[in-house]
């Protein structure tokens, strides 16, 4: 992992420990900053671990992750992580391989942590649907003709001869949105009938209209 790393047992055990226990502490030489995960074992005859201890290291703090015996203290100072108590000097001379005392120690990089990702949730089409239905000439089965207004306009003939804008319409969506609109456009329509009759709207300009329509269809009032 590109570290130097040494490992420190005390038979005796360290001016902490309790009588007849061994203390085993793991020291970083290198001071650069790591994040892994590390853990220690005595091993019997057999392979099988008999004392397990393993930390969470992160820039020379470690803190533990499991604790296999019950209760244990950590000593963090110069980097060394490890235990005082570790274990009784009986228990490890009972484990003892042809004398010798057989200790792995585990290291891997620690895993950042998982972010859970937010579940996914797809978007209705329905209202995207019917806001592009608005002024949809081709799918449309009512027409509101909206006369200009130019109160400013003295000359008669100017104000005749101003062509009304046309609105088209879906008389569903009139129905459940605007029942007041779906009134004015009467009885259902007849299969194989001909285009739907303009319905005038009096006493309100184009753009009001534009925006009322709009509104009715899922858009938002500017």
């Amino acid at each position: 992992l590109g570290h130097q790393w040494t490992l420190r047992i005390y038979p005796g055990g360290t001016s902490n420990s309790d009588d007849e226990m061994v203390s085993l502490f793991l020291k970083k030489v290198s001071n650069k900053g790591i994040k892994i995960d590390l853990g220690f074992s005595v091993k019997d005859s057999n392979g099988k671990d008999r004392r397990h201890h393993a930390y969470i290291l992160e820039n020379n703090v470690a803190r533990s992750i499991v604790s296999m015996n019950g209760q244990w203290n950590f000593v963090v100072a110069r980097s060394s992580y490890g235990k005082v108590d570790f274990a009784r000097r009986s228990i490890i001379l009972d484990h003892l391989v042809e004398g010798s005392l057989v200790i792995e120690v585990r290291m891997r990089l620690a895993e950042p942590a998982k972010t859970i990702p937010s579940p996914f949730i797809p978007e209705n089409p329905a209202c995207n649907a019917i806001q592009k239905m608005f002024m949809d000439e081709k799918s449309s089965d009512v027409v509101f003709e909206v006369q200009h207004r130019n109160d400013g306009e003295s000359n008669p003939e100017k104000k005749a001869k101003m062509s009304p804008t046309t609105f088209y319409a879906h008389r569903l969506i009139l129905q459940t949105c605007a029942p007041q609109l779906a009134e004015m456009c009467g009885g259902p329509m007849e299969n194989g009938s001909s285009p739907p009759v303009p319905i005038s709207i009096p006493n309100v300009t184009p753009k009001i209209f534009h925006h009322i329509l709009n509104y009715v269809y899922g858009g938002e009032m500017a």
